[in-house]
């Protein structure tokens, strides 16, 4: 990103471009599904079922690679109901997704509802395959291990060797897998998650978790070792999934200065943090940096108010 790190006073930043990783506008979760799917389809399931909320790119996703893979979906999702479907709640509905809403929820506490609608489902003929928020899951986690494996080549067909790598994080399943991967890899960068949900004692808690079961669970894919996991809560702003300036300001920068999208709840607040911290000085110049953008695209477009409003 030549424009923007010029802007930023990097000489080198780099973007691993994830909100193009295929179908539904892409996004992170479609490397975690491909492994899912292949995991549920081994148990013979029929239905995938999973939480999130109302705007959610997990959801959105899901969605989508259920239908691509014939089966059904059915998605929790916390919040109300809103009269009209935009961003990713209007691709849902479009993928054909059976929609549940839960207003007082908050969609880490959906995943205890999962077990229920997985017996009720069971009930009624069918076999659902549970996959809990983010799909952070060993399994799930197993495919951004593997994404390194992937960003390794791609580095040495550039000639970079990052000491940066920044990405978004809520459930953690992403930045579990990327730290497991990047051992593994041989890459030796400085993996920030920028916390866009809780404080990051909680964030770090649910990776280290994340991790220990990786290396519980598949011995000959994980070796073990002891993470080290860093992760900031400073830009979090004003909560998950609502905008601040800074967050929209990331937004404008990166879609003017390189023709590249952010959305509000995730990679906008990640762009706002790699943004300060390089006007800072916290990142150096001369310091090699990647942008690992986790997308969420659609999401954008049900901030549009907000977007558009004029600054006071």
């Amino acid at each position: 990103m030549r424009n923007l790190g010029r802007t930023l006073g990097l000489d080198e930043l780099w973007i691993k471009r994830d909100d193009m990783t295929g179908p539904s506008f892409g996004g992170n979760k479609t490397r975690k599904l491909e492994f899912v799917i292949g995991d549920a389809r081994e148990h013979d399931c029929d239905t995938l079922v999973t939480v999130g909320a109302v705007q959610s790119n997990h959801c959105r996703q899901t969605a989508a690679a259920a239908a691509a893979a014939g089966m059904r979906s059915v998605l929790l999702l916390a919040g109300k109901e809103p009269e009209d479907y935009t961003g990713n709640l209007l691709l849902d509905k479009l993928y054909g997704a059976e929609l549940k809403f839960f207003p007082d929820e908050n969609f880490m506490s959906l995943n205890e509802k999962l077990g229920v609608v997985v017996s009720t489902l069971e009930e009624l003929g069918l076999k659902p395959y549970a996959i809990p928020a983010g799909a952070a899951t060993p399994i799930g986690s197993l495919a951004y291990a593997a994404a390194m494996e992937e960003l390794k080549v791609q580095l040495e067909k550039a000639d970079l060797t990052p000491q940066h790598i920044i990405v978004a994080t809520s459930t953690g399943g992403t930045l579990a897998g990327l730290i497991a991967g990047a051992r593994s890899a041989g890459i030796d960068a400085n993996i920030l998650g920028i916390d866009v949900y809780d404080s990051a004692e909680s964030a770090v808690s649910r990776v280290q978790q994340l991790v220990e079961r990786m290396i519980r669970e598949f011995p000959s894919l994980v070796p073990r070792f002891t993470p080290e996991i860093s992760i900031t809560d400073r830009f979090t702003g004003n909560g998950y999934g609502l905008m601040d300036g800074a967050d929209r300001k990331a937004i404008e920068m990166f879609a003017k200065l390189e023709g590249i999208l952010l959305d509000p709840v995730y990679t906008g607040k990640a762009g706002a943090g790699l943004i300060e911290m390089a006007l800072s000085g916290e990142i150096a110049a001369d310091s090699p940096t990647l942008f690992w953008h986790t997308g969420g695209t659609p999401a954008l477009f049900a901030y549009s108010g907000e977007l558009t409003r004029d600054v006071q």
